[in-house]
């Protein structure tokens, strides 16, 4: 048992009978946990808790539009990680009951729109409640602000970064396809990057990404990554950049609703071939640093890194408001708890 387990927090899910959530079920169940699973159906929040190896789970009915009910089903949780498809539609009311329940909040939104919406909004609700809200907490978001932090300290500053993700196999969710297709425009686009003191839209320079393990450099596109929006928030940083691969882009720009609703709830079972999260560097002196963080599944790993990050603000080391990871962790320490799942990371000269 870690000193942050040594709690035993009583951690709520809201999204559990989804394909992250199961993650999300078998981790906390590991950890010895009892989660409290939360959503609209019985029958599948029972199916989700079984499959988990849960036996006699705490399962609360509450749905999205019904506020009371939802704060309620909140109720005795230190913190609640909420796991869902399209955030901007659907995210809010799970991040106001938990305030209202005086829960910590973690989630695993993937879309700056919403991202951007809670930093800029519920900061004061939340520290008036005294709880800690962490948005964003994906495979990617999360090590790239940790792994920014660490690079930062090694540089001087102002430092450019250029965030990069690489999948080497496997296909998306449903739940991923839905959230690609509500905010469809702003993947295509590329949404937000730094640069001069401010967020701003529009393209960028950068044309390719050399990954590792590959023999040539990939071509690559602009992509809305939300540790765009968290690291200028704790580093003096020049520019924050994210990239994906073009044809990445050119998949998000062909979604339509009906292929949305063809494709599998859970990803084929090659997405455990792994994926490689990117954080490229230059100093303000011209030296370069890269940063890597090595994992076997992007839906498993988010869904570990969540139920990490919500034991720890359970346990009260961070301060209430809303936070960005650096902000609420001690950056190499949260890193290297993650490699007794085989997540790895690394700092390297370029």
């Amino acid at each position: 048992m870690t000193k942050h387990e040594a709690h035993r927090p009583t951690i709520a899910v809201y999204g559990a009978n989804g394909h992250t959530g199961g993650y999300l079920l078998t981790e906390l169940h590991r950890r010895g946990l009892t989660p409290i699973l939360v959503g609209r159906n019985t029958d599948r929040l029972r199916a989700a808790a079984t499959a988990a190896g849960l036996t006699d789970p705490d399962i609360r009915l509450a749905d999205l539009d019904d506020p009371n009910a939802l704060a309620a089903a909140f109720s005795g949780a230190d913190a609640v990680i909420s796991s869902l498809p399209a955030y901007v539609e659907l995210g809010e009311p799970i991040l106001v009951a938990a305030i209202a329940a005086g829960a910590h909040y973690v989630d695993i939104a993937g879309e700056q729109l919403f991202l951007k919406r809670v930093l800029d909004e519920y900061g004061p609700r939340a520290e008036a409640a005294g709880v800690t809200v962490l948005p964003g907490v994906t495979d990617t978001n999360l090590p790239a602000d940790l792994i920014a932090e660490l690079i930062a300290r090694r540089l001087p500053a102002p430092v450019e970064f250029t965030i990069g993700h690489h999948t080497r196999g496997g296909a998306g969710s449903r739940g991923s396809a839905k959230t690609l297709l509500a905010s469809q425009d702003w993947f295509r686009d590329g949404g937000w990057h730094f640069a001069e003191g401010e967020f701003r839209t529009g393209p960028v320079r950068q044309a390719e990404m050399h990954y590792p393990g590959e023999a040539a450099p990939a071509p690559v596109a602009k992509f809305p990554f939300g540790a765009v929006l968290t690291i200028p928030r704790h580093i003096d940083a020049a520019s924050v950049v994210g990239v994906l691969r073009s044809e990445f882009r050119d998949m998000v720009i062909g979604l339509t609703p009906e292929l949305v609703a063809a494709l599998p709830e859970k990803p084929g079972a090659a997405s455990d071939m792994g994926h490689d999260l990117v954080v490229d560097a230059v100093g303000a002196d011209g030296r370069r640093l890269r940063g890597v963080l090595s994992g076997l599944d992007s839906y498993r790993d988010s869904g570990l890194i969540a139920v990490e990050a919500a034991v720890r603000l359970a346990g009260g080391s961070a301060k209430a408001g809303v936070l960005v990871p650096a902000e609420a962790f001690d950056a190499a320490d949260f890193l290297t708890s993650l490699g007794v799942h085989d997540i790895d990371w690394k700092i390297e000269i370029q």
